[in-house]
C-alpha cells in the first residue's frame, strides 16, 4: 500500500512538473509566476507526502532519497523562476519605462535621428527582447544547476556583467542621449558576451547552453552596427543632440 502510495505521489510530482513547464514554453511571458505556483504545489505534495510516511513509522532510505530529490527540484524550480525574474523581469522594466519614453515614434528625438536603410521597425525589437531574454534565462540557470555560484563562480560571473551591461545601454542611448559613449558600452558588452559563450561552452555537461547565447550574439552584433551608424549619420545633424561627437 505504501509502495502504491509513493508511486502516485511520484506521479502527481511530474505531472506537475510537466505540465508547468509545457506552459512556460507557451506563455514564456508569465514563466515566473506559473513556476511559483509549482514550487508551492510540490512543496504541499511533497511535504503531504512525508506526513503520510511518518504517520505510518516507514520512513525508508528510499523515502528520505526521494525527498532529497524532491528538494532539489524545488530549488531548481526556484533558481529558474529567479533567472526569468532576473533577465525577462529587467528586460520588461527597461522596455516599459526607458524604451518607451526615449525609443519610437512617441520620442520626437529618435524621430529626428537620421537613419540607416537597416534600421528595423519599432515593433520588432519587443518581442525579439523577450525571445532574447528567455533563452538567455534558460541558458543561464542551466550553468547554475551545475556550477552553483560557489563550485565554478566564473561563467556565472561573467554573465552578470554582460546582464548589467545590457541593462546600462538603454539609458546611454536613450535617456542620457550619449551615441558615442553607448557604442563604446556596446562594444564592451559584446566581448563580454563572447567571453561568457566561451567559458558556458566549458562547462562540463552543460556546454551546449552557449548554443542558447548565439542568437543573442547575434542581436548584440546587429545592434553594435546600428548604434555606430546612427551615431556617425547624426554627428553633424543639427536638428538632434546626440552628446559628445569625436573630432575628425
Amino acid at each position: 500500500v505504501v509502495s502504491t502510495q509513493s508511486t502516485g505521489k511520484t506521479r502527481d510530482l511530474l505531472s506537475i512538473i510537466v505540465a508547468d513547464i509545457s506552459r512556460c514554453f507557451r506563455w514564456f511571458i508569465f514563466c515566473p509566476y506559473s513556476l511559483s505556483m509549482t514550487v508551492i504545489r510540490v512543496s504541499s505534495l511533497t511535504k503531504n507526502d512525508t506526513i503520510a510516511s511518518e504517520k505510518m513509522g516507514k520512513v525508508t532510505m528510499l523515502d528520505k532519497m526521494r525527498a532529497i530529490s524532491r528538494k532539489e527540484v524545488l530549488v531548481n524550480l526556484a533558481g529558474l523562476a529567479g533567472f526569468l525574474l532576473l533577465c525577462m523581469g529587467g528586460g520588461g522594466i527597461i522596455g516599459g519605462v526607458v524604451m518607451a519614453k526615449d525609443f519610437g515614434d512617441d520620442s520626437p528625438w529618435y524621430r529626428s535621428l537620421r537613419k540607416p536603410c537597416f534600421n528595423p521597425p519599432n515593433e520588432v525589437f519587443a518581442p525579439v527582447w523577450s525571445i532574447l531574454y528567455f533563452l538567455m534565462a534558460i541558458s543561464a540557470w542551466s550553468v547554475w544547476t551545475k556550477t552553483g555560484f560557489r563550485k565554478r563562480p566564473t561563467p556565472l560571473i561573467f554573465f552578470f556583467i554582460q546582464l548589467v551591461l545590457n541593462f546600462v545601454w538603454p539609458f546611454l542611448f536613450g535617456t542620457a542621449r550619449q551615441l558615442f559613449a553607448a557604442f563604446v558600452e556596446i562594444v564592451v558588452l559584446w566581448v563580454v558576451l563572447v567571453i561568457t559563450i566561451f567559458l558556458f561552452n566549458s562547462v562540463k555537461g552543460r556546454s551546449w547552453t552557449h548554443i542558447l547565447l548565439l542568437p543573442y550574439l547575434g542581436w548584440v552584433t546587429f545592434a553594435t552596427v546600428l548604434n555606430w551608424s546612427l551615431y556617425d549619420l547624426n554627428k553633424d545633424n543639427p536638428d538632434v543632440d546626440i552628446g559628445y561627437v569625436v573630432n575628425g
